[in-house]
Parts: structure tokens; C-alpha cells; sequence
């Protein structure tokens, strides 16, 4: 896999740090060069670098953090149910907003389009579930406490949200423990 690589000035280097410092720079702080950069592209092969030094690349598995980003699937938009930031024994249903690895940048329902109240999550240790589960386990689904008083019916409120919209699939969630699970026993 090759890569671009940007070195500066590259010089003799028997110069003393003076003249480098001197060929560098013009005293206002920018590069001299007749196109205004004196940045040169090299380029740089992984491959080349380990078998001349004789070193071996890093194995896969020692990035599994990486494996389990790029294995999520979590996309914007999707629901599910996670635990109340305010009272962890009450849950409530949250929309992705973005994703960045493992981590997911949710909004509880009910907030419309604030985003104040957004919190990012971790999908390895966040108490995240399907919508569903609550129902399916006996967990108590509540609105958190800053945005109780804004519906009267919240039961209405979330068949009109979840109506139409892609819930986290379990199997995703599902995925996120077992990838748990096997990191834990490696």
C-alpha cells in the first residue's frame, strides 16, 4: 500500500542548524520557494520499508477496535432504546445522529431538532437495545426528566416517531457483544 509522505527542505546534513533554519524560512514565517511551498512529495511504500529494515507489519488483530467500527453498521436515523443518561433504570428511544467508529452520537426522542441534549455513546459498553426490548424485557420506557412536560401522551408521541423509521437492528446489537465477548477471551 503506498503512501505520500511530505518532507521539508530536504538538505545536507552536514548544514549546520543555522543555514537550515536560514533556507527554511524568510524570517516572516513562510517557506521559500519560487511556488510559495518548498514541500516536496516523496513516496513511501509500507511494503519496501518493513523488508529492507527486516521488520514484520503489525497483525489485524491488533486492531480490533478498527474491526469492530468498520463492522457496525450503525447508520443515522435509526432508533433504538438506551439507558437514561439522569435515571439508569428507565430507558427511552434515541435517533443516531452520526457515527465515528464505535461511537455513536445519539438524540432522545422528543427534542425535535435540539441538539443540546445530544450525547455520544460507545456501541462496546453503552446499555443500547432494538426498540422493543423494553416492551419484551419489563423495562420501564420514560422520557428523560428535562423534556417530561412537553407532550401529554408520550405512548402517542413515539407511535407517530417509530412510524415509518428504521429501528438498529438486534442483530447489529447482537454482533456488538458477541465482538465483546471474543475480545474478552482472546
Amino acid at each position: 500500500m503506498e503512501n505520500s509522505l511530505s518532507v521539508s527542505n530536504m538538505q545536507d546534513p552536514s548544514s549546520s542548524p543555522s543555514e537550515k533554519q536560514l533556507d527554511s524560512a524568510n524570517g516572516n514565517g513562510d517557506l521559500d520557494s519560487e511556488d510559495g511551498s518548498s514541500l516536496e512529495e516523496i513516496g513511501f511504500n509500507w511494503g519496501d520499508y518493513l523488508e529492507e529494515t527486516g521488520m514484520r507489519a503489525a497483525p489485524h488483530t491488533s486492531f480490533k477496535h478498527v474491526e469492530i467500527s468498520i463492522q457496525s453498521n450503525f447508520q443515522p436515523g435509526m432508533k433504538l432504546e438506551v439507558a437514561n443518561k439522569n435515571n439508569p433504570d428507565t430507558y427511552w428511544v434515541a435517533t443516531i445522529i452520526t457515527t465515528c467508529g464505535q461511537l455513536l452520537l445519539l438524540r432522545y426522542c422528543g427534542y425535535g431538532e435540539d441538539r443540546r441534549a445530544d450525547f455520544w455513546c460507545d456501541v462496546v459498553i453503552a446499555d443500547l437495545h432494538p426498540v422493543g426490548w423494553c416492551t419484551q424485557n419489563n423495562k420501564v420506557l420514560m422520557p428523560p426528566d428535562a423534556i417530561k412536560e412537553k407532550y401529554t401522551d408520550w405512548t402517542e408521541f413515539l407511535i407517530r416517531d417509530l412510524t415509518g423509521s428504521r429501528t438498529a437492528p438486534a442483530n447489529l446489537l447482537e454482533g456488538v457483544c458477541i465482538a465483546i465477548l471474543h475480545l474478552l477471551y482472546l
